[in-house]
């Protein structure tokens, strides 16, 4: 498998987390598997300005050239992007959720019926599946942790893939990279998935400014 770890820790200080992320890339890659990672922090990246240029304008493609384009090329080419972030005041950074937003491009804008819900079409043929790592805080608890799954179930969703799972770094690391292999590695083999068939499509523009 070729997996993105996408490495959402704004504080490099939390030297924990990012070696419990450098320790499961190389277990990840002495089973076999192309394993990167990448560290949002050393990297520049502006918040979605909402302007739908990417939908409308340059299709696909963001209109603000920073460090972005890397990570939509790597996230489409991926077989497995793993989430990984510290729970800060019980979310996800502020970090990964500037950069899961600017995922937009990756998407077209209509939208079409999925399951009974409206979600925008794919724009590639095939999505990376999707983990995720948190790093608890001291008072985190159960209904902290479902919060933070569902959410990230109804991302994985409305970007075409699926949430395979979802671990905390209290996990050790060989049992990490065992769920990893045994959630994903056998979903199909990562063959080439059949298109579905065409589903009518709507399309939604409005002018208004509130």
């Amino acid at each position: 498998m070729k997996i993105i770890i996408i490495n959402g820790n704004p504080d490099d200080h939390n030297q924990s987390f990012d070696q419990y992320l450098a320790d499961y890339q190389k277990e990840l890659r002495s089973s076999g598997h192309n394993a990167e990672i990448v560290t949002l922090r050393d990297m520049n990246f502006a918040f979605c300005c909402g302007c739908f240029k990417c939908w409308d304008t340059t299709p696909g493609i963001c209109s603000i050239d920073d460090d972005i384009k890397h990570i939509h090329r790597a996230v489409i080419n991926a077989d497995l992007v793993v989430w990984a972030s510290p729970l800060i005041k019980g979310y996800f950074s502020s970090l990964l959720k500037k950069v899961q937003e600017r995922m937009i491009p990756l998407l077209h804008p209509y939208i079409e019926i999925v399951s009974g819900e409206i979600h925008h079409r794919k724009r590639y043929q095939n999505y990376p599946d999707y983990g995720v790592f948190i790093q608890k805080e001291n008072d985190t608890d159960s209904e902290d942790l479902r919060i933070a799954q569902m959410i990230m179930e109804r991302y994985a969703l409305n970007f075409r893939s699926e949430l395979r799972f979802f671990l905390a770094t209290d996990v050790p690391v060989p049992e990490a990279v065992r769920e990893t292999i045994s959630n994903t590695a056998s979903c199909n083999d990562y063959a080439e998935k059949p298109e579905q068939a065409a589903v009518p499509a709507l399309a939604f523009y409005t002018s208004s400014l509130n």
